[in-house]
């Protein structure tokens, strides 16, 4: 159904109304059926055009209808036509003012000449070819090349979909019964557990139990520590590991590592936890503490590291602790220093393969060189294109070089990509090429479906939510599962509107929250506080919060509290009158007491408005941020546009409260649940994403500061390239984690600013 009535009028989806989607979508109940009066849900997603949807097992007569019954049509035409619109009246509330609610309507049939963008299909600049010939074997032959590729150093270029752990699995097997390889000398690394786990249970259906289970699989941490603890037990008892940046931060304020450094006592804990990322990284390089404290750096944070990783490092050894990053670090100079040990590793594995070569460190690097000399069986399996964390301390080169250190080495490019349909493997293949620093690959697609990939153009991001749910709702419907879909993103931000939508449509989903939550985050807590002000005066916990928003110190709590007492107001009331304010602090505490006196009779946005404005709410974080460094304060003022972006949905600010302590309440839930067993929609960061994949996948936020980052194009304004290379690189490993469908969400708007789409998104279609 096309039409809908809204207050006594008609309203029409058309092109040229499409840009009240957001709009009408907030009406809710108010969205009724002409015909029967039941109230109509508006459906607007990405592959269909938006209709108006009547409750299940509806009868209505209309409810199939694309327009309503010409004679119904003409007479709401020329009530319409009769009515004059007033011009807008505005209230003025401080030095605010606060324009009156206009009904929604679309009177004017005339389509404006550019009708607001909806949705387009995205078409790949580059075409795939189709693989020709679909052979019966198991493997196409550079899978079974690379398989039967068993001596010297060997790299495996595997593309995104093209097979790779198929091909680890056959290679092993062959090793170990064609080739009458012992199990015990054959070495996997995975850089995830779950990856072990699945090599091991694939082998184990090839091959005896037995065998499987004396294969050296695991993580580099995994093998490396289990040499440690064979070697220098008393040295590396687990017990005894750091496993949490909260861990280490104790242990250097607990046994006095930091006595007589004030400058570093004084850091908060978000500092220090970024300062021991940047340690972990150089650990990961091998750039050890004498190697550091020479090193001329100008970010604020990598000098903190700077002092800090002597002290830490100092700590450790003196109270007999360590962290991750030392078991690679140990294993190394265990192999380095002992000849003996060496050459008995050495002479026992034989044949060494590495999973996602691309993301290895150098500490990595040069261990695995070490155990694999001097036969160097070594076969790394990879894919540049898909090397995305350079923050842990991966580094691309070493893949990209990898032939210059062996120069013997084969080289053998899985090209056939098995899981995407043609379209997003084009779009991927052309975005990626856009990279200076790759290896030139041929690429073809296993798939002669086309596949359907999308850009969608919402009003924001809480449109794009909603637009995305409506869109997997109305998949659900035709017969898809919730497994089957993915949204993926770049930054934890873009992720609370989608889960709100998800939890308002009751639509199961995995989540894992890895930041603090965002309804806990200190700025979201102060301007709740005052909206529960606005509405309950004598709030007195909402009062403590926001008082050092308004310079006031907790020590004056205890009087503001006492007076309320003894005069028997509300303790609102009482803040401007204690004795001690100076004229212009009296002042701006009345001015604060008469906003939110009239915040209650202004719906959220508006009184949002105020509390930012005229109670100087925005001034404060400004402030605030000159004189902090962290990264919070840093993102308060987007955290304020996302409340403002979240209360446009809601017409009273009780009802944006309660709104906002339900999903709070729920976060909880989200935290607390075990990950479900049944089908669910898969809401998690691009980096997670990294080795899975979905039948359909939706990308929001493709626009400039989202991906790329902000960060990369900052590196791109001083004329560096590697971080927008990194960033290209993460958006081709979303792209590539689709099957079927892609649909990309480019907001008009992101927190509250307006938008450029993503230079992505000319590079990769048109």
């Amino acid at each position: 159904m096309k039409f809908a009535q809204l207050n006594d009028q008609t309203i029409l989806l058309t092109p040229a109304t499409y840009n009240r989607i957001a709009a009408w979508r907030s009406e809710g109940d108010h969205l009724r059926c002409p015909a029967c009066q039941a109230p109509l849900r508006l459906m607007a997603g990405i592959s269909f055009e938006p209709y108006f949807a009547h409750p299940e097992n509806s009868e209505c007569a209309w409810k199939e209808l694309d327009q309503p019954p010409d004679e119904w049509l003409a007479a709401a035409s020329a009530e319409a036509a009769a009515a004059v619109e007033s011009e807008e009246e505005a209230v003025k509330i401080g030095s605010f003012r606060l324009p009156k609610k206009r009904a929604i309507t679309d009177t004017d049939s005339t389509p404006p000449a550019d009708p607001p963008l909806y949705r387009k299909r995205l078409v790949p600049k580059q075409t795939i070819q189709h693989l020709s010939e679909k052979q019966a074997e198991p493997l196409h032959p550079a899978q079974k090349q690379a398989v039967l590729t068993t001596e010297g150093p060997l790299l495996i270029l595997a593309g995104a979909g093209s097979g790779k752990t198929r091909v680890m699995t056959a290679r092993t097997a062959y090793l170990i019964r064609d080739r009458g390889v012992d199990p015990r000398t054959i070495m996997v690394v995975t850089f995830t557990t779950k990856a072990a786990e699945e090599i091991k249970q694939r082998i184990g259906q090839q091959l005896p139990a037995r065998q499987a289970r004396e294969l050296v699989a695991g993580t580099f941490h995994s093998i490396f520590y289990r040499m440690l603890l064979h070697h220098q037990p008393e040295r590396w008892e687990q017990g005894r590991l750091l496993k949490k940046d909260w861990q280490k931060w104790r242990l250097l304020r607990e046994t006095g590592a930091l006595a007589g450094h004030e400058e570093l006592l004084a850091l908060k804990e978000g500092e220090v936890e970024e300062a021991l990322g940047v340690i972990s990284r150089w650990k990961n390089e091998y750039l050890l503490p004498h190697e550091m404290i020479e090193r001329d750096l100008k970010s604020e944070v990598e000098k903190h590291a700077q002092q800090l990783y002597p002290l830490y490092e100092a700590a450790k050894r003196k109270h007999g602790w360590f962290d991750f990053d030392d078991m690679l670090i140990g294993c190394y100079e265990l192999l380095r220093e002992h000849e003996a040990i060496r050459t008995r590793y050495q002479e026992r594995i034989r044949y060494v393969m590495i999973d996602e070569f691309q993301d290895i460190n150098r500490i990595q690097y040069e261990t695995v060189k070490l155990l694999a000399a001097p036969q160097n069986n070594l076969c790394v399996i990879g894919d540049d294109d898909q090397s995305i964390y350079g923050f842990r301390g991966s580094d691309p080169q070493y893949i990209l070089g990898f032939t210059a250190d062996f120069p013997d080495a084969q080289t053998i490019t899985l090209e056939v990509n098995y899981r995407s349909r043609s379209s997003i493997v084009g779009l991927g293949y052309s975005l990626i090429g856009n990279n200076r620093t790759r290896w030139n690959k041929a690429c073809k697609t296993f798939h002669q479906e086309e596949g359907e990939t999308y850009l969608f153009y919402p009003d924001d991001e809480e449109e794009q939510a909603s637009r995305i749910v409506d869109e997997i709702t109305h998949q659900l419907k035709l017969g898809a599962s919730c497994g089957e879909f993915a949204i993926l993103y770049r930054t934890h931000e873009s992720a609370r509107p989608i889960l709100e939508r998800l939890t308002e449509a009751r639509i199961p989903f995995h989540f894992t929250q890895e930041e603090e939550s965002f309804y806990d985050r200190q700025t979201v807590r102060w301007v709740l506080g005052y909206l529960r002000l606005s509405l309950h005066h004598d709030d007195s916990a909402a009062l403590k919060e926001i008082l050092p928003t308004l310079y006031i110190s907790q020590e004056t709590w205890n009087t503001l509290r006492s007076q309320a007492i003894l005069d028997d107001v509300p303790i609102l009331h009482v803040l401007p009158k204690l004795p001690q304010w100076k004229v212009y602090q009296r002042k701006h505490l009345q001015k604060v007491v008469d906003i939110l006196t009239e915040c209650r009779n202004c719906t959220p946005v508006q009184a949002l408005e105020l509390i930012y404005e005229d109670c100087r709410l925005r001034e404060y974080l400004k402030k605030r941020r000159k004189e902090r460094s962290d990264t919070a304060h840093e993102r308060g003022s987007d955290e304020l546009q996302q409340l403002l972006a979240a209360a446009k949905r809601h017409a009273t600010v009780e009802a944006f409260l309660r709104h906002m302590e339900d999903m709070s309440q729920k976060e909880k839930e989200w935290r607390k649940q075990q990950p479900l067993s049944g089908e669910a929609v898969h809401v998690l960061s691009i980096h997670r994403a990294k080795g899975l994949e979905f039948d359909h996948v939706f990308l929001p936020d493709l626009v400039e500061g989202a991906l790329p980052h902000e960060y990369a194009l900052d590196e791109v304004r001083k004329r560096g390239w590697s971080a927008l290379e990194e960033e290209r690189r993460l958006l081709y490993v979303a792209i590539t984690r689709a099957r079927h469908t892609l649909s990309i969400g480019i907001p008009q708007e992101r927190f509250g600013r307006k938008t450029r789409p993503s230079r992505f998104v000319a590079e990769m279609g048109r």
